[in-house]
């Protein structure tokens, strides 16, 4: 009979102590939640170098971009400024002294249908500009000032085919005529057949003229060949002045003249 009490309260001490430890791991209870805090600790340690690594690799990624950036910055300021130098180099009126015996004007108007023969600019006989003066782009001639209003005027320009202007050769000294096509070209006139002029000779305004001062830089001689007609060699020019791209002109008045 002993031997069955015993028994039987083993068994019940046994019940106990498994339903207390499945108490003890049940979700909630103050051991796991101690259990878990010890764990998350103990994993906390070997994971901070990883945090620190990443957070190391995303701040050089940024300063990284932000170098980038700066780079692409720098780069876009240089464009920028070497746009404006260029502008400056197109735009004489930017630089031109006051009495230098320049005036500085703008191409205001330039009619498609006279595309090659004339343009307008803003500067008129109350700047003190007269029928007659040259104009020119980077110091080479463009044209002629043909008419003049109160406060605009119009240019004639080497591609027309109502101007023509007598011109030198400086190597040759070889007298002819500049006169454009209309179509954007410039030809050089009256050059006879057995003279035989080269590419990349100088041209400028010659002394004979009438209608401008001598020694205005025009251009050189094309390297196209030149055709024949009458006896005479009729050559092409390049102009030294951008016929394609005015916007901006000196006007030379008497005291510009060389």
């Amino acid at each position: 009979m002993l031997k069955g009490v015993t028994s039987a309260w083993l068994h019940g001490l046994a019940a106990t102590s498994i339903g207390l430890l499945f108490l003890a791991v049940s979700p909630g209870s103050p051991v796991v939640d101690r259990a878990v805090e010890v764990t998350a600790v103990v994993l906390d340690i070997p994971e901070r170098p990883a945090l620190w690594v990443r957070h190391m690799v995303s701040e050089s990624a940024s300063w990284v971009g932000g170098v980038r950036r700066l780079q692409e910055r720098v780069r876009s300021l240089e464009l920028e400024n070497a746009r404006l130098r260029a502008t400056l180099e197109e735009r004489p009126e930017l630089r031109v002294a006051p009495g230098s015996g320049f005036v500085p004007a703008r191409i205001d108007v330039r009619p498609p249908a006279l595309w090659w023969n004339e343009i307008r600019i803003d500067k008129g006989s109350r700047d003190g500009i007269e029928e007659g003066m040259p104009a020119l782009q980077r110091g080479f001639l463009v044209g002629r000032v043909s008419r003049v209003y109160f406060d605009h005027s119009w240019v004639d320009i080497l591609t027309s085919t109502l101007l023509f202007v007598p011109v030198v050769i400086d190597e040759t000294r070889d007298l002819g005529v500049l006169t454009g096509d209309g179509r954007g070209g410039i030809n050089l006139l009256y050059i006879p057949e057995y003279k035989d002029l080269r590419p990349g000779m100088r041209i400028s305004t010659a002394l004979v003229s009438d209608i401008l001062p001598a020694g205005i830089p025009v251009g050189e001689i094309s390297e196209k060949e030149p055709d024949i007609e009458g006896g005479f060699r009729v050559y092409y020019i390049s102009p030294g002045a951008d016929m394609s791209v005015l916007d901006s002109l000196l006007i030379m008045t008497e005291r510009g003249r060389p």
